[in-house]
């Protein structure tokens, strides 16, 4: 699993995150990676709180704290989302257009992360937990299912698969577990390079999903 530590968010980066996260989405739509395609992206809900993430991000760093303020109200109330712009996010997240996701300032998620619907990162208020140094941490490729609940410091391997409905408490080691249940367990390994050929959207691989040949660091992982 890999969770470096991020730069200083600049407009530099702002931008080439967005673009990432927009690129990874039309991909896994099989859309072509056009101007017009990437604007039409913009209203919908999941890209729309995507990009005001990083924003807020951005406005964070240069200490616009009242911006920053209207960006999380924003998100809230248009997007349905709680995003808190001290979470550590890698390039290429996907989130859903129906709203309810809600991750902390103590999450630290790797790249190419998908969120398939509602999903809540939570960490304080749990018993042990040390807000001075606990965190949450997703590797790259992980896939979290419609009503997922990650609790406490969980740290999850690259490429876990985490199945609708699961409550997640206790941490994976091995790349490509897929957990299920209340509380979660252990279900199976995959590949991770079958992970990251496979659309977590549309549930085929993405050979068949995509008109255009992908790099591999731009697919996504199964749902």
């Amino acid at each position: 699993m890999t969770t470096p530590a991020h730069p200083p968010m600049t407009f530099t980066r702002m931008r080439a995150l967005i673009r990432a996260d927009l690129a990874r989405r039309l991909v896994l739509e099989g859309a072509p990676p056009t101007l017009r395609r990437t604007l039409g992206l913009l209203p919908r809900p999941g890209c729309a709180a995507v990009v005001l993430f990083r924003l807020n991000q951005w406005l964070e760093a240069r200490r616009l704290r009242l911006l920053s303020k209207l960006v999380e109200l924003v998100l809230f109330y248009w997007a349905r989302v709680e995003l808190h712009p001290g979470a550590q996010i890698g390039p290429g997240l996907v989130l859903p257009d129906v709203g309810g996701v809600g991750i902390p300032a103590f999450a630290r998620i790797g790249e190419r992360c998908t969120l398939t619907g509602p999903v809540l990162l939570t960490i304080g208020g749990m018993e042990g937990i040390d807000l001075a140094h606990d965190r949450i941490v997703l590797g790259d490729d992980c896939v979290l299912g419609t009503g997922v609940r990650i609790l406490g410091a969980v740290a999850l391997a690259d490429g876990t698969q985490v199945k609708p409905n699961s409550v997640v408490i206790t941490s994976t080691t091995h790349p490509g577990t897929v957990l299920a249940g209340i509380p979660a367990r252990r279900r199976g390994n995959l590949p991770l390079e079958t992970i990251q050929q496979w659309n977590p959207l549309r549930g085929e691989p993405l050979s068949v999903a995509s008109p255009v040949p992908q790099k591999p660091e731009t697919a996504g992982a199964i749902a």
